[in-house]
């Protein structure tokens, strides 16, 4: 109890000191504008008669001058970027990182893979059999700044992670887990261009809930779309509970990254307004979901009153922190991207789960508005296996919301021997249940951007293309 109350209490401390740091720094240029007016007037009075206008006699000729002089403050706010790095999620799957004759986590590739058998219906699998990823790294909430020293020197970045999991292999005794881990980087670029290419040594230590240090080198490819991907290998010691130094940890390991809505800015690029910045992604969302009716015998909304007339809809389909590449071909407005989960369960036997599904789609803006149509394609490998194709329509509703209705057809897999029955118990198979359904829906995207075509960084002659 006193560790879980110590663990909250660092985490909303190190919560509240990143949320206290703003992402945008602002500006202000103030001038002061002079308005100077001279204004000449020349009048001439000719008197009735002859006259004789000589050397003494006085011209009739009168000249005005008057001046007039406005001064006004003139005030202009400019806002910048004020990260070097701004990521919800990065996921690590570890390799030779066992100790202890332990064995895997069975999470696979970027530890991001787990079996959906363990993940929705508590069956255990056999994780004795020999595994090439051994365990993996979560980390969530990582923010990172420029860091200040030999001389402005560039590269050098310092930063905070609001919390970190290092899970070696599949002995709690092993883990780690750090709130408001903090780290220092040092970037050597080795590719300029967006998706920027880097080799970043790094050191970090964390000293609550877990007291460790932890040392590597990663090599980095990104950011683009907010997506990146990274090669590590590094060095972890540390003591799983703070400060009390037994069952000391000690593992080398190696290791294969992904990070998803996670931003990087070069220096220079620190000094470009945000409205002045390009992006690489037609559409970016946290989170996303639909309400759908489909052709299944056992929907997910299931009906107390067995008598009553079937429900329309039957259930949903979820996405969490996708991304939209625009890709070089029909005027850029052909995408590839994909999301961190993105699961689907439109009846009780019609689920599946996709993390980091591949989709394909095709941006349309019909009556030039910001109405977006979209054709999409969408597969998905692990930990269930479904073929998803379908339309949507999405319009903004207000900031960072969409509406969304969407229809399609999903043929697969669910990747379980497990299952429901009517009264939602557990039953058992000897084969994944293999499932095809066609459906109709509407929902929300939330914390969600879409970018308009002058927005891309693509066909304006820059020297990436």
């Amino acid at each position: 109890m006193q560790r879980f109350l110590l663990f909250l209490c660092v985490v909303l401390v190190s919560t509240s000191f990143v949320s206290c740091i703003s992402y945008t720094r602002f500006e202000k240029d103030v001038h002061t504008i002079t308005e100077s007016d001279t204004t000449v007037a020349e009048r001439v009075t000719n008197q009735p008669g002859d006259r004789d206008n000589g050397v003494i006699y006085p011209s009739s000729r009168t000249v005005t001058v008057s001046r007039k002089m406005v001064q006004r403050d003139s005030v202009v706010e400019r806002a910048y970027p004020n990260f070097i790095r701004l990521g919800l999620f990065e996921g690590v799957g570890l390799i030779g990182s066992a100790t202890d004759g332990a064995h895997s986590t069975n999470t696979g590739l970027f530890g991001l893979f787990h079996d959906i058998d363990e993940t929705f219906f508590n069956v255990k699998k056999d994780t004795t059999a020999s595994r090439l990823f051994a365990g993996e790294i979560y980390r969530m909430g990582i923010a990172e700044w420029r860091l200040h020293w030999f001389d402005e020197a560039p590269g050098w970045s310092w930063g905070v992670t609001a919390l970190e999991f290092i899970i070696p292999d599949d002995l709690t005794r092993h883990n780690l887990t750090g709130a408001g881990v903090l780290s220092i980087r040092k970037r050597f670029y080795i590719k300029n261009t967006i998706p920027y290419a880097a080799i970043t040594p790094f050191f970090s230590v964390a000293f609550a809930p877990s007291t460790y240090a932890h040392t590597g080198v990663s090599a980095d490819l990104g950011s683009i779309g907010g997506l990146n991907l990274r090669l590590y290998g590094g060095v972890v010691l540390g003591v799983p509970v703070t400060m009390v130094f037994k069952n000391r940890v000690l593992f080398p390991y190696l290791g294969v990254g992904i990070s998803v809505f996670d931003f990087l800015n070069k220096e220079e690029e620190l000094n470009v307004e945000w409205k002045y910045h390009e992006h690489s992604a037609w559409d970016l969302s946290i989170a996303e979901l639909i309400i759908a009716g489909a052709n299944v015998d056992d929907p997910v909304f299931i009906r107390k009153d067995t008598s009553a007339p079937s429900l329309i809809l039957t259930g949903f389909l979820a996405r969490a922190v996708s991304a939209s590449i625009a890709l070089p071909l029909l005027d850029y407005r052909l995408t590839l991207g994909t999301s961190l989960g993105s699961f689907i369960g439109l009846g009780l036997n019609e689920f599946a789960l996709g993390i980091l599904p591949l989709r394909a789609s095709y941006i349309w803006h019909p009556f030039e508005t910001d109405l977006v149509v979209e054709p999409f394609f969408e597969v998905a490998f692990a930990p269930s296996n479904f073929v998803h194709l379908g339309f949507r329509g999405q319009i903004t509703l207000a900031e960072q919301v969409s509406l969304i209705i969407q229809g399609g057809y999903v043929n697969g897999g669910t990747g379980s021997l497990a299952g429901f029955n009517l009264n939602q118990d557990r039953v058992r198979g000897n084969n994944p249940t293999q499932f095809s359904a066609i459906y109709l829906g509407f929902g929300a995207a939330f914390f969600d951007r879409m970018f308009s075509r002058k927005d891309l960084r693509y066909g304006k002659g820059y020297p990436h293309e």
